[in-house]
């Protein structure tokens, strides 16, 4: 009877492991090194389960499929064929018997069988691995092994069939336990990240807010001139008071669209507050960013010109710019500068946008 503790004990170890991987998963692992990583913690659990055999009447020699099944299954192929690498060569440099037989009943055909239920979500833990698919690859790798027992040992036994029925039972427990770990690690992950997009984005908007701006704005401006827009949506103030605050909330969702639609692709656009927005541009030519913000002006009023509302607030905004002079420009300068910038269009009649060092060619009303 002790001898059907073993597999028991491994599946212990196994699940131990499981744990510790994830571990340095989590502290550790960047994306660039999972390549690497994964078939390298998967081959060595495979070797750990290597070095507990199990009991000759259990008809296996181990538990080293187990870690090719998650690999195949989280990873898919080319992971889990590069996974079996380390227990192969353990194999062989060992001198274990019938090597390629093993090699190929135990981690090839599992690596393979496992990759067919592979979904690229199950990777980066944006998606929970369903408890079926592990019952399934446990089930097919069963069977796989009654057949080649059948066709290339001594056909089957009922006390055969009964031990492989006890470590069917073993491998699958043990890879469901698998599963939810892994799942229950992923589940966390999405939690935090959906706590730090909420901490990072504005609510009303879906714009980053400005907790999230700063760290981007200031590790650009690190690298290379940039410039900053603080744009302002005219006559808030008015458009509440008419139509109410929830009006006033769709109108700035509205704004958000609208800016989005028309901004630089590598721009970055975030709520200020209030009715302010702020975006940080990659372009730095005058002549250039006075047509961005014309641009952003017109279409800005072009979009809400239909507006039977307009007629009595006229839904416009109001820029102001500016450009670092130099790499490494202070943020909290620059968004002073744009403030001032901002306050000087608003002073000429709002529906304009202003440089902090003026042109006054280009600084001219939107609606001449």
């Amino acid at each position: 009877m002790n001898e059907y503790l073993v597999p028991l004990t491994s599946a212990c170890t196994l699940v131990t492991l499981n744990y510790v991987a994830m571990k340095v998963r989590s502290k550790m692992l960047t994306d660039s090194f999972e390549q690497l990583l994964a078939p390298l913690l998967t081959g060595l659990a495979c070797i750990i389960m290597m070095l507990v055999p199990l009991p000759e009447p259990l008809g296996l020699i181990d538990l080293r499929s187990l870690p090719i099944f998650m690999a195949g299954l989280r990873y898919g192929m080319p992971i889990a064929l590069l996974s079996t690498v380390l227990p192969t060569g353990f194999s062989l440099i060992s001198h274990e018997n019938h090597a390629w037989f093993n090699i190929a009943q135990d981690l090839l055909a599992p690596a393979l069988i496992s990759s067919l239920f592979h979904n690229k979500e199950y990777r980066n833990g944006f998606l929970d691995i369903p408890i079926r698919h592990g019952l399934q690859i446990c089930t097919y790798v069963f069977l796989l092994r009654l057949l080649i027992h059948a066709l290339f040992v001594s056909g089957l036994s009922s006390h055969y069939v009964g031990d492989q029925l006890f470590m069917l039972a073993i491998m699958s427990g043990t890879f469901i336990t698998l599963i939810i770990m892994v799942n229950d690690e992923s589940q966390s992950w999405r939690l935090q990240r959906q706590m730090e997009l909420q901490a990072n984005q504005d609510s009303l908007t879906k714009l980053p807010n400005l907790r999230s701006f700063k760290p981007i704005a200031n590790h650009a401006l690190a690298k290379r001139q940039m410039s900053i827009m603080m744009i302002d949506l005219d006559n808030f103030k008015q458009y509440n008071d008419l139509f109410g605050h929830l009006a006033g909330d769709q109108l700035l969702r509205d704004i958000s669209h609208v800016l989005r639609q028309h901004i630089h692709e590598k721009d970055y656009l975030a709520r200020y507050g209030g009715e302010e927005f702020i975006l940080l541009s990659s372009e730095t030519d005058p002549t250039l960013l006075s047509l961005y913000a014309q641009r952003l002006c017109f279409m800005t009023a072009q979009s809400f010109q239909s507006n039977s509302e307009s007629v009595l607030t006229p839904i416009t905004i109001s820029i102001g710019i500016t450009t670092a002079e130099l790499p490494q420009a202070e943020l909290t300068q620059m968004i002073f500068e744009a403030d001032q910038a901002l306050y000087e269009s608003k002073r000429q009649g709002k529906n304009r946008f202003t440089h902090y060092k003026k042109l006054p060619v280009l600084d001219q009303k939107m609606n001449a």
